[in-house]
């Protein structure tokens, strides 16, 4: 009950964007199951012009990541970068591996404007593999790398 006051008690601002955070969560853990990377990465880097900040768009991305239980760190990750950069926020996303005791793990982090917003706490102990930049400019197309 407590958090549905804490809900109706935000501005109508931030409850919608609350609540598009939620379903963009829940698209991608559904889109993470159906659909190639390549086609989720073109639809999270579609940078488009908005005046949402990226604090707020954080705050409203770990919130619904807490609220859906069983989202990934690259669910959180992918979630964050697509709802960025709907407000014209240019980010990098990165995934990187490690090893300890014959275990292997995979994490995701993503950085903003010089600071990490989501995965810092672990991020150091892994190996970067790849980097998934949204900057100013139309987003490739899925399937597409450039001229050959």
């Amino acid at each position: 009950m407590r958090a549905v006051a804490a809900f109706l008690a935000l501005t109508g601002r931030d409850r919608m964007l609350l609540l598009e955070a939620v379903a963009t969560v829940a698209a991608v853990r559904l889109a993470l199951h159906l659909f190639a990377v390549d086609r989720l990465r073109a639809w999270a880097g579609q940078l488009k012009r908005g005046t949402r900040t990226v604090d707020r768009i954080v705050w409203a991305v770990s919130a619904a990541s807490r609220w859906l239980p069983g989202t990934t760190c690259l669910g959180s990750a992918l979630a964050l970068q697509r709802l960025l950069s709907t407000e014209g926020h240019a980010s990098e996303l990165h995934i990187g591996v490690a090893r300890s005791d014959e275990k292997f793990s995979a994490h995701a982090w993503l950085a903003c404007e010089g600071r990490i917003l989501i995965g810092e706490p672990e991020h150091d102990r892994f190996t970067r593999l790849v980097t998934w930049r949204v900057v100013e400019g139309p987003a490739p197309a899925a399937g597409k790398s450039g001229p050959a």
